[in-house]
C-alpha cells in the first residue's frame, strides 16, 4: 500500500533536504531537474503544498503551488525516484494532487503542470487528469570550444556593467517586469523572489550584467547562472526594455554573458526559451545553439 503524506505549506521545510535528494536522484537519470527555481522558492518560503510517498526516504513527491489570486494558475510539479517507477506511485500522487487542488483551489482557478522532458508517461498522467499541452519550452545548448564568442557590438548609447545587489534591485525589478510583461513567470518576480535567488549558492553578481543608457537608466540585462559543481553555465535571463528593441542590445548582452561563461572553463552553455518566442529562438540558433530538450506545460484551460 502506498504511504502518502500531505504537508501543508507551513510544514514543508521539514522535508526539503529529503526532497533535494529525491530530485537529485531523478535528475541523474532524466537529465532534467524535476522542480523549477520558483517552485523551490515557494517551498522554502512556505507557500507550497507537498505530497510525498515513502517512509525512511522519499520515493516520490508532488509540489503544489496554489496562488491566493485565483487569476494566477495552480502550479504542479511531480517526480518519482527512478527505482520506484512503474509501480503506480505516479498515479497515486496525481490522484492525491487532484484531491488537494479540488479542496483548496477555487473552481475557476486554472491548473497547470510541468513535465521537464517530454516523457510519454507524464503525458499519460496529465491526460488522465484532464490536462492538455498548452506551452512548449526548449532547453537549447551550445558546446564551449573557444575562449570568446566574438566582439560585443554595442551602440555608443549603451554601457554594460555588473549588477550591484541592493542598489540595483528596485530598478532591475521594474525593468524585468516591463521586459517580460507577457511572461507568466519571469515577469512576476518580486523582491522576495529576487532575495531568494540572491541567497542561493549559485548566485554571483559577477555574472549578472546590466546595460544603461546615457542617462544612467537600466535598459537591459543578461543574468547568467552556473550551479555549483556544474560543467554547464546558463543564459538564465536576457531582457531589454521595449524601447530598445531592434537596436541590437539584446544580442550584445547575450554575447557579453556568453563570453563571461566561456572564460570560466565550462563545457557548455544552456538556456530555456519558449517555442512561441520565435525571435529569441532564431537569435539563439544564429549563435549556434541547438535544441537539447523539450519541457511541456499542461493546463486545464487549454
Amino acid at each position: 500500500m502506498t504511504h502518502l503524506r500531505v504537508l501543508a505549506p507551513s510544514e514543508t521545510v521539514s522535508q526539503l533536504s529529503q526532497l533535494r535528494k529525491l530530485a537529485d536522484s531523478a535528475a541523474v537519470v532524466d537529465q532534467n531537474e524535476p522542480f523549477g527555481d520558483q517552485t523551490w522558492v515557494e517551498l522554502h518560503t512556505g507557500n507550497a503544498w507537498l505530497i510525498t510517498t515513502g517512509e525512511e526516504a522519499l520515493t516520490g513527491a508532488s509540489a503544489v503551488v496554489i496562488p491566493r489570486n485565483p487569476e494566477q494558475p495552480v502550479l504542479i510539479e511531480l517526480v518519482v525516484t527512478p527505482d520506484s517507477r512503474g509501480n503506480g506511485l505516479g498515479r497515486a500522487l496525481v490522484d492525491a494532487t487532484q484531491e488537494l487542488v479540488t479542496e483548496h483551489a477555487p473552481d475557476i482557478q486554472t491548473t497547470t503542470a510541468w513535465t521537464h522532458g517530454d516523457h510519454p508517461a507524464a503525458r499519460g498522467l496529465a491526460a488522465s487528469a484532464g490536462l492538455e499541452p498548452a506551452r512548449i519550452l526548449y532547453r537549447m545548448a551550445l558546446e564551449i570550444d573557444r575562449e570568446s564568442f566574438g566582439e560585443v557590438d554595442l551602440a555608443d548609447t549603451y554601457t554594460i556593467r555588473t549588477f550591484v545587489p541592493g542598489d540595483d534591485d528596485a530598478e532591475w525589478l521594474s525593468l524585468n517586469a516591463t521586459a517580460f510583461a507577457d511572461h507568466p513567470e519571469q515577469g512576476q518576480l518580486t523582491q522576495a523572489d529576487l532575495d531568494a535567488r540572491k541567497a542561493e549558492d549559485w548566485f554571483d553578481p559577477a555574472g549578472f550584467f546590466v546595460a544603461e543608457n546615457t542617462a544612467g537608466t537600466l535598459v537591459g540585462f543578461h543574468w547568467t547562472k552556473t550551479p555549483v559543481g556544474s560543467a554547464a553555465g546558463e543564459v538564465y535571463a536576457v531582457g531589454v526594455h521595449p524601447s530598445t528593441q531592434g537596436s541590437g542590445l539584446g544580442k550584445a548582452l547575450t554575447i557579453h554573458g556568453m563570453n563571461h561563461l566561456a572564460s570560466a572553463g565550462l563545457e557548455k552553455i544552456v538556456l530555456y526559451v519558449d517555442d512561441e518566442n520565435r525571435a529569441a529562438v532564431n537569435l539563439y540558433n544564429s549563435l549556434g545553439f541547438g535544441i537539447e530538450n523539450t519541457d511541456v506545460m499542461f493546463s486545464s484551460d487549454s
